[in-house]
């Protein structure tokens, strides 16, 4: 436990330090060679043109920590094969991600890219939710959907976190709330490898959020969201079969629901666009941090908003791991009614 809480603090400090020097040089380039994103259509809300390429800064701290660990742990892994696999779909989301925030990419070839991705991970790294635990009843799933729900799970996950990028410093608390529950997990655990990438990402996106906090310098962008989306789905897999306490209970339920709010957000956008005959995929202003934002919240508020609601789920989660059929219920139904609040609260004052 020294040796692994040592490395992750040092790759931690690697991945602040760079991101945290890297982001003011990014927005310079930015506004130097006109780099910048138009917010004020769709679902940014800032008026003019903000920087949206943190995800580079970002990438580079991430990238740094690893380049460290990779140097001094490399005989510490187990499974090598994967650990490069999960850096090369990384990457190709990184790169995917530039593109997108450069040049505008067509919303289909970033599925499919995506959808790429998570079909190598799962098929040659066996990155999968392989039981529910007693969810429904059930454990061990059939190895044809276990492959098939984790390459969903995985998409699903990018694209939900690509999309909470609309206001100032929501992806990054968001992401920073996401690691700092599943590093303690994985701490717990002694699990060294996920506790490294954990700690090195928590790092890379503390030292962007100082620049992302209201009024925001820059926006994380494609090149973030989707690379960092891509680990977020990958440590809530892992903690899908991790014990959260002394007695080894293990709770699918919970890794889920601290990643519950871009879960239950993208969920609520995407079905309302294609009950409006409209694509899935396209922007607009009908996320969750919206209504807050048009009830009058400040972006930091309707961001601490957020991330209180998620920290009380995450915690009844917890507390009901013993009971998985039941705590995916009162989740469900939890979750379904906070996402609904602000929609009719809004609704009731147009009337």
């Amino acid at each position: 436990m020294p040796h692994i809480s040592i490395g992750s603090i040092i790759v931690f400090i690697i991945a602040f330090a760079v991101s945290s020097i890297c982001i003011p040089l990014v927005i310079k380039l930015a506004i130097k060679k006109r780099l910048l994103g138009e917010y004020g259509e769709g679902r940014h809300v800032h008026k003019g043109y903000v920087p949206r390429l943190g995800g580079v800064a970002i990438y580079i701290g991430f990238l740094f920590s690893q380049l460290y660990f990779f140097i001094s742990d490399f005989s510490s892994l187990d499974h090598p094969k994967n650990y490069f696999l999960l850096l090369f779909g990384v990457l190709l989301l990184f790169v995917l991600g530039i593109l997108d925030d450069l040049v505008d990419l067509k919303a289909h070839l970033k599925f499919y890219v995506q959808l790429l991705v998570a079909v190598i991970l799962v098929w040659n790294a066996d990155i999968r939710v392989e039981s529910f635990h007693g969810v429904l009843g059930l454990n061990t799933l059939p190895i044809w959907f276990s492959y098939l729900f984790s390459i969903l799970i995985i998409t699903f996950f990018i694209n939900a976190y690509n999309l909470i990028d609309g206001i100032d410093t929501l992806s990054s608390s968001i992401g920073m709330f996401v690691l700092g529950c599943f590093g303690m997990v994985f701490l717990y655990n002694g699990a060294y490898l996920e506790t490294v990438l954990a700690f090195s990402v928590f790092g890379a996106l503390l030292g962007f959020w100082f620049y992302n906090k209201p009024p925001a310098k820059i926006f994380m962008g494609d090149s973030g969201t989707l690379s960092m989306g891509l680990l977020m789905a990958y440590f809530a897999i892992r903690v899908t079969d991790l014990p959260l306490d002394a007695e080894g209970t293990i709770s699918p339920v919970f890794a889920f629901v601290v990643l519950s709010y871009p879960a239950i957000d993208t969920l609520r956008v995407f079905t309302v666009r294609i009950l409006n005959g409209r694509s899935p995929f396209s922007p607009d202003r009908n996320h969750i941090h919206h209504l807050l934002l048009d009830m009058g919240y400040s972006h930091g508020k309707a961001t601490r908003i957020i991330i209180l609601i998620t920290l009380l789920l995450s915690v009844s989660a917890y507390l009901l791991r013993t009971m998985p059929t039941t705590s995916f219920c009162v989740m469900i139904v939890s979750t379904f009614v906070l996402a609904n609040v602000p929609f009719l609260i809004l609704k009731h004052r147009n009337k």
